[in-house]
């Protein structure tokens, strides 16, 4: 088999693979804590998107003195978040790299949590390109246990401190 047929063939059964549809594991464990997931369970997954308007406020105690943002997002869901920057760095290029944590609260006030890993290249400073990849990390209310992804893309006004970028994921809850 030449090296293209090999590689056209193992792409095709990743593809396959990626595709399939999910499997219920067997063995139902729970885990420590106040309430139990049941990880039989079938999973509930929902396509999200919208826009985030936020503002970065500099330190305060919402993130218990870090670099903080706030601000609203739109779509299904919506609602108001604080972004606390965790790590950031210059690379050699000029950009700026960001580790976030997210608390989204949405209207009916069930959150979901976020870490982000953020880079901000340069298009004419003070003005960057934010190019955003975020994992779900859990919840309350209807997004408790919840799991999945956001990637979201904008600008970043250094000197204003106003962030603005269009969202797009995926949002599993059991």
């Amino acid at each position: 088999m030449t090296f293209l047929k090999q590689l056209l063939a193992l792409t095709l059964t990743a593809g396959l693979f990626a595709c399939a549809e999910p499997t219920r594991p067997i063995i139902s464990r729970q885990l420590p804590g106040p309430s139990a997931i049941d990880l039989s369970a079938p999973l509930t997954s929902t396509n999200i998107s919208g826009h985030i308007a936020g503002q970065i406020i500099g330190p305060n105690q919402l993130c218990d003195g870090a670099l903080t943002e706030i601000g609203t997002f739109t779509g299904e869901p919506g609602g108001t978040f604080v972004a606390c920057v965790t790590n950031q760095q210059q690379n050699g290029s000029g950009a700026l790299v960001f580790d976030l944590t997210h608390t989204y609260t949405t209207e009916n006030g069930d959150t979901f949590t976020t870490t982000d890993h953020v880079v901000a290249a340069p298009i004419n400073p003070p003005i960057y390109r934010i190019n955003n990849s975020a994992t779900i990390t859990g919840g309350t209310g209807t997004y408790e246990g919840a799991s999945g992804f956001i990637h979201d893309q904008g600008t970043l006004n250094l000197a204003t401190g106003v962030v603005s970028v269009d969202y797009h994921g995926r949002i599993s809850t059991p």
